[in-house]
This record gives structure tokens, C-alpha cells and sequence, in this order.
């Protein structure tokens, strides 16, 4: 996924959250990353109501791209420190 052609999915923002969250040195500073980056606290607290169901044992499941969402946060982290400068 491009960054610069896509918007990021709600899966995706709820995870970018999370990350900022666990980054975060504290409250204020995670505060001014989600604004900087346009995410919500809510995105990072409660899992997108479009996220599928679970599945039944044996079927397989929906995957999360590990590699793809440390990407993500090491894009807004970047943004973030370049726009601390």
C-alpha cells in the first residue's frame, strides 16, 4: 500500500493508535501525536466496528500485516520528530 495514494483503513488507524500509545513518553505527548497524525484516542481504544467477526476454529482468519503496521508507525513517528524540529 502506498502511503501517499491511500487512505490507511480503520484496522489500520486503530492499530497506528495503539502504536503511538505504546511510544508515547506520556499522556501529553501521546495527545500531540494523535493529533498530528489526525488519529483518536477512540481509534486506539476500541477495535473498528468493520473489523470482521471471529472466526470458527479451523477456518482461517483475517491476517494483520506485522511488518506493514511497524511501517505505519515509523512513518508517523518520522513525521512526528521532523515536525518537533
Amino acid at each position: 500500500m502506498s502511503m501517499l495514494t491511500q487512505q490507511p483503513t480503520a484496522v489500520q488507524r486503530h492499530l497506528a493508535a495503539r502504536a503511538l500509545a505504546g511510544r508515547a513518553r506520556d499522556a501529553a505527548e501521546l495527545a500531540e501525536l494523535l493529533e498530528m497524525t489526525g488519529l483518536t484516542a477512540a481509534e486506539g481504544r476500541f477495535p473498528p466496528p468493520d473489523e470482521p467477526e471471529p472466526v470458527a476454529s479451523g477456518e482461517p482468519g483475517p491476517t494483520v500485516d506485522a511488518e506493514e503496521t511497524r511501517r505505519l508507525a515509523r512513518t508517523l513517528l518520522a513525521a512526528y520528530a521532523a515536525a518537533a524540529r
